[in-house]
């Protein structure tokens, strides 16, 4: 059974220190008000021991089958529990504790995307791939260009400047559809618009984070854009890692 760490140490790594953290401050406020408890009752300290115990014990336990589904790309997940974790609980900790341990956020973001994509793998078995979505930045378009294909892709001539003329052929040889968005409020107009019960995206760590959170519960497919220019000036990205997660979406549907 091959694992695949990789990127993915920084959030597996931040993840389990939040919590130990978390466990601690909880233990901390335990010991603190837990003379104000027993004069309540005398078992209501116990009680509440209890209960934390139960609390971190479930969170821990989520954790490690979070890692191990990661690593392994393999489904040992609950139905429906591993984005919301990931998403709504374990990122937010985590980014709050990389700030306070001086780490790059786009370190952070760049893990958690690659930590995603590798839930999304494990858990492709329950993904009905009926309309995939190929969602693309307009900053992969080459700035000096006259067809602009903000409005429509059937503008793009081809001339091979920029990536935007070998995405729409992986689209169409995927039966994808295709839209680009010059920003959030366009993508999420995109997805309500279309309606796709999977996405491949190609963004910044930024706007890739803010865009597998609010499409939530819809799976995103994370490809982080290449910045030769700096940031939203003549992307590029690697065709062939997105060829892969189109193929691999489309794989067991087609079998």
């Amino acid at each position: 059974m091959a694992l695949r760490i990789g990127k993915k140490r920084i959030f597996f790594g931040l993840s389990f220190l939040s919590i130990l953290t978390l466990t601690l401050a909880l233990l901390l406020l335990w010991f603190l008000i837990s003379p104000r408890l027993r004069q309540i009752h005398p078992l209501l300290p116990l009680l509440v021991a209890l209960g934390l115990a139960l609390f971190i014990s479930v969170v821990v336990g989520g954790l490690i089958l979070l890692f191990f589904s990661s690593i392994t790309e393999r489904d040992f997940l609950f139905p429906h529990g591993k984005k919301q974790v990931t998403v709504k609980v374990l990122f937010p900790l985590v980014t709050g504790l990389a700030t306070l341990l001086g780490i790059s956020r786009e370190r952070v973001k760049n893990s958690f995307v690659e930590v995603n994509n590798s839930l999304v793998k494990a858990t492709r078995r329950r993904i009905v791939v009926k309309r995939i979505l190929l969602l693309l930045p307009h900053c992969l378009q080459n700035f000096d260009c006259p067809y602009r294909v903000t409005s429509t892709f059937a503008n793009c001539q081809g001339c091979g400047k920029c990536p935007i003329g070998s995405l729409i052929g992986l689209a169409e040889r995927y039966k994808a559809d295709i839209a680009i968005a010059t920003g959030g409020t366009l993508a999420r107009k995109v997805v309500r618009e279309k309606r796709p019960s999977v996405i491949v995206a190609v963004a910044c760590e930024r706007d890739m984070v803010s865009g597998i959170q609010e499409t939530y519960p819809i799976p995103v497919y994370g490809v982080l854009n290449q910045r030769p220019n700096g940031p939203c000036f003549n992307t590029s990205v690697d065709l062939k890692r997105v060829e892969q997660a189109l193929k691999f979406l489309r794989r067991e549907d087609e079998d």
